[in-house]
């Protein structure tokens, strides 16, 4: 199974809406949060995460409870046979569904790539592609990089722990694809389809299945 909901966050959250799917925690670790579009979106992906459970009918209790990590990647709780995983950025929020590891990540293309965090980010053989590419594809590929690198951390459970010279994403192919400098287990990756405002990937664990090129994103 693998299902990818996305919501906007334009208004704050309904009160129904904070009555069925935030749980307590949630409500008062928003209160820290310094502006309030900075509270609406954290509050809401909690929301999204518990509709999407719904909509999937999953066999939990909402407000689901959950963990996480040592570094930050949630889990259910008590643990189930369902990974999740939610980012949010701009005014929207996606939030991934599945029978196995999962990572996704969302970026509102914003800013123009500095190259000083290209470099920082780009590993050689990334570079090589990069600097193939016209100079106004530039901005659009730099995001697919970094969302797919973010949904692969994602994936792993471990984020920017892991450095980023220990893998490279080849997209001179199909499809984007992970090459890990060292032998581990198997992630594949999309890119999702988003607006112009906005670039997305998905990242999960295990063989490749065509359920992944299927994926499409399910508005709630």
């Amino acid at each position: 199974m693998l299902r990818v909901f996305s919501m906007k966050v334009t208004k704050d959250i309904p009160d129904r809406w904070c009555k069925a799917y935030l749980s307590e925690t949630r409500k008062q670790e928003a209160k820290k949060r310094k502006s309030d579009r900075d509270r609406r979106l954290f509050l809401a992906a909690e929301v999204l995460l518990n509709r999407s459970l719904e909509a999937v009918k999953a066999n939990i209790m909402l407000p689901a409870a959950y963990t996480r990590n040592p570094y930050g990647k949630p889990y259910l709780l008590p643990p189930a046979e369902l990974y999740v995983n939610w980012s949010h950025s701009g005014d929207s929020i996606l939030c991934a569904l599945s029978d196995r590891e999962v990572g996704i990540d969302l970026q509102e293309m914003q800013k123009e790539p500095r190259e000083a965090l290209v470099a920082r980010t780009l590993q050689p053989e990334e570079l090589c592609f990069y600097q193939t590419l016209p100079s106004e594809q530039r901005k659009q590929v730099f995001y697919q990089y970094w969302t797919l690198k973010e949904s692969y951390l994602k994936a792993l459970g471990t984020g920017f722990h892991t450095s980023l010279a220990s893998f490279y994403i080849e997209m001179d192919k199909s499809h984007p694809r992970i090459v890990q400098r060292a032998k581990g287990r198997l992630y594949h990756c999309r890119l999702l389809p988003m607006d112009d405002k906005y670039m997305a990937a998905l990242c999960v664990e295990g063989e490749e299945r065509e359920e992944l090129d299927q994926v499409r994103i399910e508005a709630l």
